[in-house]
């Protein structure tokens, strides 16, 4: 009993002294979550988050209008799929907005939903978009490269002759200053497609078409996640002199509008990047 009243003092101390440690972990662990470092931390996650679902949503929205637009699918006379994540034979992804199919040929169409006041041309590897005035510039990568490599991609996995077209179609943005063939804002959407080009198909060829699209989303087994780690990785593989679309190598060129790199598999791939600078 004595040995026990000695100690109690002791462990009165320790107590004390564990409540004081514990309540200044506390208030560090406060101090440090209130800091404008760690706020301005959180501030930058929840934009980011935010900005990027809205980016998700208004390209979603552009895609629908343009559906609507086109009017689906209807047998023997029109086919239309969206949203298409294909691999080609190297394991890089390109999604396809919509690839729609009549008997003039097929359509593959690249959305762009953006505002604003697009510049570029077709030679370009960056377009610009102007904002507030002329205030605020963004960079976008030129979406007929773009849309050239979807069409790469399908035209080797159709193994067909049978006549492609690429359209790029802006939503709300002025591209009056775009200076390149096919590109067109949505009203002249429905028009293009069902201009004569000179070609045709057969209402087999179209089903059989539309068959091997359908087939080809179904069976991508690519999640959007994987595509777009796929795509960062074709942006630094440009950046280190390889050619996004075959694997090739990117080697310097002379061309009438100066020096630009292009594929080593030229003139099996096309892809050109222009010298930056």
């Amino acid at each position: 009993m004595e040995r026990i009243l000695i100690l109690i003092p002791f462990i009165s101390v320790l107590v004390v002294a564990l409540i004081v440690v514990l309540k200044i972990i506390n208030n560090t662990t406060n101090d440090h979550n209130s800091s404008p470092k760690f706020q301005e931390s959180k501030t930058t996650v929840r934009k980011n988050t935010r900005e990027n679902t809205v980016a998700v949503k208004k390209g979603a929205r552009g895609e629908n209008s343009v559906s609507r637009v086109l009017g689906g699918t209807i047998e023997d006379k029109q086919y239309l799929v969206n949203d298409i994540i294909v691999v080609d034979e190297n394991g890089k992804t390109s999604q396809i907005d919509h690839v729609f199919v009549n008997k003039y040929g097929i359509w593959v169409i690249e959305t762009k939903n953006y505002a604003g006041f697009i510049y570029g041309n077709e030679s370009q590897r960056e377009w610009t978009q102007v904002l507030a005035y002329g205030k605020t510039k963004n960079k976008l990568y030129n979406p007929i490269k773009q849309n050239g490599t979807h069409i790469y991609i399908l035209k080797k996995k159709f193994k067909t002759n049978l006549p492609f077209y690429s359209l790029i179609v802006f939503i709300e943005a002025d591209i009056s200053n775009v200076t390149a063939d096919n590109v067109i804002n949505i009203q002249s959407l429905r028009k293009t497609v069902w201009t004569d080009t000179g070609k045709s198909i057969t209402p087999e060829q179209m089903k059989k078409c539309y068959n091997k699209l359908l087939k080809l989303k179904e069976n991508s087994g690519v999640t959007i996640e994987e595509h777009i780690e796929n795509v960062n990785k074709m942006q630094k593989d440009i950046k280190n002199g390889i050619c996004p679309r075959c694997g090739g190598k990117l080697v310097l060129r002379k061309g009438e509008n100066g020096d630009f790199y292009g594929c080593a598999n030229f003139p099996k791939c096309k892809f050109t990047k222009k010298i930056d600078g």
